[in-house]
């Protein structure tokens, strides 16, 4: 029997290279989703607290699994507009964003975090707590 040793650790070490589709975590406004990476951005899909569609955008985080902390952002949703001009990214184009401050428990995948958000260019005045749904 012949023993591939490259092979055999690329099988050993896969669970922990996480594929970004697969991180998610529960929070009290529903689900948060690593959605996708774009430019540089990581891109996460979640649920206001006002109960709209919206996501989330990282610059630096794609691609970055274990060298996680304090990530500023911005975020774009659905909804009422709020905001007094409108703000985009793609095809999203709308009045209802704000900055946004991702803190990671841990500096490695996987791990939960703390989202604080704010209306427009506004003091980052709500926080969401996000569990990780990851388990061994």
């Amino acid at each position: 029997m012949r023993f591939f040793l490259p092979a055999a650790l690329a099988a050993l070490l896969a669970p922990l290279a996480p594929a970004h589709a697969d991180e998610t975590w529960r929070a009290d406004t529903g689900m948060i989703a690593y959605l996708a990476e774009e430019e540089g951005y990581a891109i996460f899909s979640f649920t206001t607290d006002q109960g709209y569609p919206a996501k989330l955008y990282i610059p630096g985080l794609a691609g970055n699994y274990d060298s996680r902390g304090t990530h500023d952002a911005f975020w774009i949703g659905e909804g009422a507009a709020t905001c007094p001009a409108d703000l985009g990214y793609g095809e999203a184009i709308t009045g209802n964003w704000g900055q946004a401050r991702l803190l990671f428990d841990e500096p490695a995948f996987p791990t939960s975090f703390t989202l604080l958000m704010g209306d427009c260019f506004g003091a980052l005045d709500r926080a969401v707590r996000a569990e990780t749904t990851y388990y061994d």
